[in-house]
């Protein structure tokens, strides 16, 4: 067994190593970054976005991450780091047009889109969303060789109400997935 022990300490230092990479890591600056597994931590640095027809920005300020990821904590548990935003309100009626493609970072990473993004909307101000309970095939996993079917809530309206909101973003690419969580705000 001491092979298999050196082996496993050999791995750990090789991702410790990347993790504290030399260069600058991408936006957002104050998350961890593997320089040889960009994509690994999966908080959307590998494919750009737009909601509503503007593109999806990065929040900068760490002490402004903290404080929206939070605040969108304390409404949801679920919801993980908010690394991104919409600058400004947009359009309830536009609120969920969405467009993807691989960034520089992520086009050897995740590849081209393989399909449409999958969203999970957050509303973080109490608005109610029409939705309805559903058995989904999760074509991702599999049980025992069979698909696994997910009960999910699938949105029944094509607009969002008024409030904020954190949607996440599930990349699906050619090659592997990632995603970003985006705090929007709907006027």
């Amino acid at each position: 067994m001491p092979s298999l022990r050196i082996f496993f300490l050999l791995i750990a230092a090789l991702l410790t190593a990347g993790i504290t990479n030399a260069g600058p890591a991408p936006a957002p600056g104050y998350a961890a970054y593997s320089e040889s597994l960009p994509c690994v931590d999966r908080i959307g640095r590998c494919f750009d976005a737009m909601l509503a027809g503007q593109p999806v920005s990065v929040i900068a300020d760490k002490t402004r991450h903290q404080q929206i990821t939070a605040a969108a904590q304390a409404t949801n548990r679920k919801v993980r780091d908010v690394y991104w935003e919409v600058v400004g309100a947009v359009e309830s009626a536009r609120a969920l047009e969405i467009t993807v493609s691989a960034n520089a970072l992520g086009h050897s990473e995740v590849g081209e889109p393989a399909e449409a993004p999958v969203l999970t909307i957050y509303p973080l101000d109490g608005q109610i969303l029409q939705s309805k309970a559903a058995d989904v095939v999760s074509p991702d996993v599999n049980v025992n060789g069979n698909a696994m079917v997910q009960r999910q809530n699938l949105l029944q309206q094509d607009a969002l109400p008024t409030g904020r909101y954190v949607i996440a973003i599930r990349y699906i690419g050619t090659a592997n997935w990632e995603r970003k969580q985006v705090f929007l705000t709907v006027k």
